[in-house]
């Protein structure tokens, strides 16, 4: 009974080393751990160093790992980078140098640690910190602190077929991340004389690239070789006409347009740019101490239309003067267009600059908006006297933005300008700023609105608004509809174009101008002027306007309400209206304009209603 209970553990125990034995003797290639010494990776211009770096989990063994990097097995680098794998790779420095023409540049970067690696894909991965240097450079030495960086979802295997592969003819691979996710926390470059340049956080996601038609390594390698070319050759009239160059230059074009297509930043922002430099203004002359800051630089979904480019709080001074803005943005916009045009004119055998039809090279625009731009600039200051005030000009809001393009022409288009303000000088030496200082006038505020779109139904060109005002002076606001406007006013054939906006007519118009003070200042200065009273010459104007209006206009029934309108506003400014629509359901044309031979005829096409208040 005891020998028995015994023999089952002791069975159990048997059975439990041998299944241990056998899992070591099958335990993948994977749990190898070893450290490798003094890597170094040459990629002619850019070398990459590491003095030690430790394995842990890796799929290969210690040689096969190394293998990977000095490309012993002649493998290429996409299938060598598909082949890493590995639990955690660390290194306590790594240093990318970097040499182009005279120029060396030496990144060192500290307490490296990556995970999570499969496949040629890096889970994390993580930086402490570095430090760059730069000599050889036309600004001279340069050098800076690089703070703690980290990522997500690196693809080196996809980013290797970027740099190695061309995609296979007429097919277009899809865009496939690189980084998943990027942060970094800052840098602090000195450049020397020239000043110092910082950055605060920096994050950025979903950068992606695809296989071009051509490789991107090669296609850098051309540039490096051609602008290396192009400096020992320099620039002369008859270098610029060899057709070598010229073909050269061709070739270089339709590869950057590649390029182009090839890559999507993502989105992402950065904060707290900050560059105090001295400058000089013009070789030769003392340099200028200037100071640049940027609160914010965003892109894609972190700017705020969640597409485009922003920049946020950026303030510059230097030479006495300031500027800055609040935000500058703009969305919807792309040079892909203009980019696809320029590769088609390209491609062709032989491209003439006046054969190329340039609406075709017009990007999508979208949405520009700028917004509390304010700059002060210093006046120069004059012997015996005292130093005057700064002249300030400010922008509240201006924002244009177009869409629905044809043939590259918008057929919507708004246009927005809000608080324009600037100063009435008495320097320019204008009669008409002189008079509008004595109105009381010592700056101008203005605004102004258009807002326009094509209906391809009905063929009509709405202008649904069109604004322009000052602040304490008048404002002026206006409709309407213009009709036949067909498609081919944005025809690439010039000709057709002018024939259909030849053939375009006036339907309807609304306008409407209100009076916000400038009226009474005006006749109040004449009055000053001309040694009169202001009522007196208030109702000499609006006899003015009864009486000579009445003559040039004629008797008809909408010449004598337009006239009573202008009169009734002329002695009480306030608000004056004036409505204006064809007769004709087709509208007013060029050939109904041409056969008026009197003015007066005009208000027999139209009908027409006037009012003051």
């Amino acid at each position: 009974m005891i020998t028995s209970t015994l023999r089952s553990p002791m069975r159990r125990l048997r059975v439990t080393a041998a299944a241990a034995f056998i899992l070591v003797l099958a335990q993948p290639s994977w749990a190898a751990d070893f450290q490798i010494d003094n890597i170094r990776l040459d990629l002619g211009a850019i070398v990459v160093a590491i003095p030690k770096v430790d394995v842990k989990g890796s799929s290969l063994e210690r040689e096969a790992f190394v293998s990977l990097f000095n490309g012993s097995t002649g493998e290429g680098a996409v299938a060598r980078t598909g082949r890493l794998t590995a639990s955690e790779i660390s290194a306590p420095e790594l240093t990318v140098e970097q040499v182009l023409g005279p120029q060396r540049q030496v990144t060192t970067y500290r307490d490296i640690r990556f995970s999570e690696i499969r496949d040629g894909k890096i889970g994390r991965g993580s930086a402490g910190g570095g430090a760059i240097s730069v000599t050889g450079g036309p600004a001279g030495a340069m050098k800076g602190d690089i703070k703690r960086i980290s990522f997500e979802a690196f693809d080196m295997h996809h980013l290797a077929r970027v740099l190695t592969e061309r995609a296979k003819p007429d097919v277009e691979e899809a865009m496939q991340p690189i980084f998943g996710r990027v942060e970094q926390d800052g840098y602090a470059i000195d450049l020397g004389p020239l000043g110092k340049i910082s950055l605060g956080k920096a994050a950025g996601r979903d950068f992606k690239m695809r296989v071009g038609d051509e490789p991107v390594g090669e296609l850098l390698s051309r540039i490096i070789a051609q602008a290396e070319a192009d400096q020992k050759a320099g620039l002369s009239s008859k270098a610029e006409r060899d057709p070598a160059r010229l073909e050269a230059d061709k070739r270089m074009a339709l590869s950057m347009f590649s390029l182009f297509d090839a890559i999507d930043y993502g989105s992402g922002e950065v904060r707290d740019m900050v560059m105090a430099l001295s400058v000089p203004p013009n070789p030769g002359e003392a340099p200028v101490a200037m100071d640049v800051r940027i609160a914010r630089l965003a892109y894609g979904e972190d700017a705020p239309a969640r597409s485009g480019y922003a920049v946020e709080g950026f303030s510059f001074a230097g030479a006495g003067a300031k500027a800055g803005f609040e935000s500058l943005s703009y969305s919807g916009f792309s040079l892909a267009p203009m980019f696809k045009g320029l590769k088609e004119a390209l491609a062709k055998p032989e491209t003439e600059i006046d054969s190329l039809d340039f609406r075709k090279l017009i990007p999508k625009l979208g949405t520009i908006r700028l917004a509390g731009l304010s700059v002060d600039v210093p006046q120069p200051a004059k012997p015996g006297q005292p130093a005057q005030a700064p002249i300030r000009v400010g922008l509240g809001t201006f924002e244009i933005a177009a869409a629905d393009q044809i043939n590259g022409i918008p057929t919507k288009l708004a246009l927005t300008i809000d608080k324009l303000t600037a100063p009435v000088s008495e320097a320019t030496g204008n009669p008409a700023a002189a008079d509008l200082i004595a109105m009381g006038y010592r700056a101008l505020d203005l605004s102004a609105k258009l807002d326009l779109a094509w209906d391809a139904a009905r063929n009509e060109l709405a202008i649904r608004t069109f604004s322009l005002g000052s602040g304490g002076m008048a404002q002026f606001e206006a409709s309407g509809t213009l009709g036949n406007v067909t498609k081919d006013l944005f025809s690439s054939d010039l000709a057709l174009a002018q024939v259909a906006a030849l053939g375009a007519t006036a339907r309807k118009l609304d306008a409407r101008l209100k009076n916000l003070g400038l009226l009474e200042k005006f006749i109040e200065n004449e009055a000053r002027k001309n040694k009169r009273k202001p009522d007196d010459l208030r109702r000499e104007y609006a006899m003015m306007a009864s009486l000579g209006l009445a003559a040039i206009l004629g008797p008809s029934d909408a010449a004598k309400t337009l006239t009573a309108a202008i009169s009734r506003f002329a002695a009480k400014p306030g608000t004056l209206t004036v409505q204006a629509s064809a007769k004709s359901t087709g509208g007013l044309g060029l050939a109904d304009v041409l056969t008026i031979t009197e003015p007066t005829e005009i208000f027999d096409k139209i009908d027409l209603k006037a009012n003051a208040e």
